[in-house]
């Protein structure tokens, strides 16, 4: 599943992550992307990224997301999204788990949008 309009980014991520196919998650990144980590550490690349993301598909992480609003500029879309869900804090607890995302993506030449810069955490 690609993204073809912005809006649509959350919704192939959160279907990935619950298949639990972490390269088809990876691959929703352009190569050089910047993700903020919870802890607040900047990752680059999605080598970094992808230790976070396997993470998220260890703990079994199941989200639900709401775009608030997307903005677009040429090929470069800025979406505030909301995501909501659950994650194993061990193997009998699960943890409620709220973001408030900004995530930056950009439509590729063949059309598709990846992320650029993700901060899952940017608005509190």
């Amino acid at each position: 599943m690609s993204v073809r309009e912005p809006h649509d980014w959350p919704t192939v991520f959160e279907k990935n992550l619950d298949a639990g196919d972490l390269e088809q998650i990876v691959s929703l990144y352009e190569p050089g992307a910047v993700f903020v980590s919870p802890s607040g550490e900047t990752l680059v690349g999605r080598d970094q990224i992808r230790q976070v993301l396997a993470g998220l598909i260890e703990k079994k992480a199941r989200f639900e997301s709401h775009v608030v609003r997307a903005v677009t500029v040429a090929d470069i879309a800025v979406l505030y999204t909301n995501f909501q869900g659950t994650v194993m804090e061990a193997p009998d607890k699960l943890a409620e788990v709220r973001s408030h995302a900004i995530d930056v993506l950009r439509r590729q030449s063949d059309g598709k949008g990846k992320l650029i810069v993700g901060d899952p955490n940017a608005r509190g």
